[in-house]
């Protein structure tokens, strides 16, 4: 993490429709319960990242799965903070136009025990096989119809977690050891423009790949003790 103030971070896009684009991104992991956005710069490429899923504690099974998409920056910027999702947005709306580009200053750093995980790797990666969103889309249907038939509607917050945990780290495709967390990720943050999409792989992480961003999670046991 960066040492110096956060309010001191500027990034500096190459067109506004960089911003929004990314400011839908975020805007859209807003309805996976994110309240912070991580931010990793470097060089001339800013990348945001969300949590889709994620354990809260030593019994939580939960997958992690994490949202990334990139942007495009004017000039080369170096940092990784994680930032309120609300503030961020507020900057981006507020992006002001120089010479070089559109500038967006970062709000003051949030840390958050949520985002104490190492991020996935960003090589290395091998191609593993292809998947259809048409297949993924019936993937989340039929989990949240399993979540809504059997989490009661007075049900507390354990128990509801202890189901999506179920329904969401159950492994899709024995082949790719895809937990079907990945799939509500892309539906969640809007992937599925793309009709296929590739999957690779860099143990201990799998990686869905679309235009509009990609989709990484853990490996299920399934692959692993394959």
């Amino acid at each position: 993490m960066v040492t110096k103030k956060a309010a001191e971070l500027t990034l500096t896009f190459t067109d506004r429709e960089s911003i929004s684009d990314l400011d839908t991104f975020i805007d859209r992991s807003g309805l996976l319960d994110n309240a912070a956005v991580r931010l990793v710069a470097k060089d001339s490429i800013v990348v945001a990242w969300v949590q889709v899923l994620a354990p809260r504690g030593l019994n939580d099974t939960t997958p992690t799965v994490l949202g990334m998409r990139g942007a495009e920056l004017a000039t080369a910027a170096k940092f990784d903070i994680v930032v309120p999702i609300d503030s961020l947005r507020a900057r981006f709306a507020n992006a002001s136009e120089t010479a070089e580009g559109f500038v967006v200053t970062m709000p003051t750093q949030t840390p958050t025990v949520r985002w104490k995980i190492p991020l996935p790797p960003q090589a290395g990666w091998e191609p593993l096989g292809k998947v259809g969103a048409s297949d993924l889309q019936s993937v989340v249907r039929d989990g949240m119809k399993i979540i809504k038939r059997k989490v009661p509607n007075n049900a507390e917050e354990h128990v509801v977690r202890s189901y999506r945990s179920q329904v969401w780290g159950t492994t899709i495709s024995n082949s790719l050891g895809m937990p079907a967390g990945v799939a509500l990720g892309a539906e969640m943050l809007g992937f599925f423009g793309d009709t296929i999409m590739s999957v690779s792989v860099k143990d201990p992480w799998i990686r869905l790949s679309a235009s509009r961003g990609d989709i990484l999670a853990k490996l299920t046991p399934s692959l692993l003790d394959g």
